[in-house]
């Protein structure tokens, strides 16, 4: 599995005084200690705040002297062509979701590009909570890709990981996720093709739980998704625990 750091988010205080202050230091101190803690990439959310976004360039140049790593950005990115070339091969966009009226123009860029493509199977008409949902937009997406041409093993497939606040739902799960349905999927989007990746936002599971609940919750998760055979997770890659069982999964995936 590839391990993705998620702290460099912009709903993270430290990371929004960094770049607010262009604070170098700080952000390659929050990049650093993702890294030692076991990420093999970092994803990078800031926002949707016009004025945050145009220090992407500044910010991805301050990171690539401190690591060579793959990044997450979100699709903001692909408004800075100069950026792309520079760093071709070594950026995915996180994300999208499975508009058909824009992914398809979204995937012809990330292929000139050569960038990686994180696609929520989500879209304007479908926001599915079962199996066959998700599997439905999953196969949207391959028709797209397969159309314009996108090597299938530069996309990412997410089957969305998210709450359940409906209060019929809500008193029988205290509003977490049916995460067999995203077990079923992961190895149902795995049968459907085996060279494009699958990934979960995995904090997105405990949203609605306390602080101090998380990460044991996140540390059972784990093992389920790796076994429906998970490719990467975003995750708190500077939770000691949380890693400890990542980097478990991780190694057999290697060895296998």
């Amino acid at each position: 599995m590839e391990l993705i750091g998620e702290k460099m988010h912009i709903m993270d205080q430290c990371f929004l005084k960094a770049l607010e202050e262009r604070d170098a230091a700080a952000v390659c101190m929050m990049a650093r200690s993702q890294v030692d803690g076991g990420a093999t990439a970092l994803d990078i959310n800031m926002g949707r705040r016009k004025g945050l976004r145009t220090l992407t360039p500044w910010l991805l140049d301050v990171i690539r002297e401190e690591i060579d790593l793959p990044l997450f950005l979100s699709s903001h990115v692909l408004g800075y062509p100069d950026l792309l070339k520079e760093n071709r091969g070594a950026l995915v966009v996180n994300a999208v979701t499975a508009d058909p009226a824009e992914l398809g123009s979204t995937m012809k860029r990330v292929k000139d590009a050569e960038l990686g493509l994180v696609v929520l199977l989500v879209s304007p008409e479908l926001t599915p909570s079962d199996v066959n949902g998700r599997l439905q937009l999953a196969g949207q997406v391959l028709e797209t890709a397969t159309e314009v041409g996108l090597p299938l093993e530069h996309i990412y497939v997410d089957p969305v990981i998210a709450c359940r606040p409906d209060p019929a739902t809500w008193s029988l799960s205290g509003g977490l996720p049916d995460m067999g349905a995203i077990h079923e999927s992961i190895v149902l989007l795995k049968e459907m093709s085996e060279q494009w990746k699958t990934i979960v936002a995995l904090s997105n599971a405990s949203a609605c739980l306390a602080s101090d609940k998380r990460s044991a919750l996140h540390c059972r998760l784990l093992p389920m998704l790796a076994g429906a055979g998970l490719d990467a997770v975003i995750l708190n890659s500077r939770d000691a625990d949380l890693m400890a069982v990542a980097k478990d999964y991780a190694a057999i995936s290697v060895a296998a």
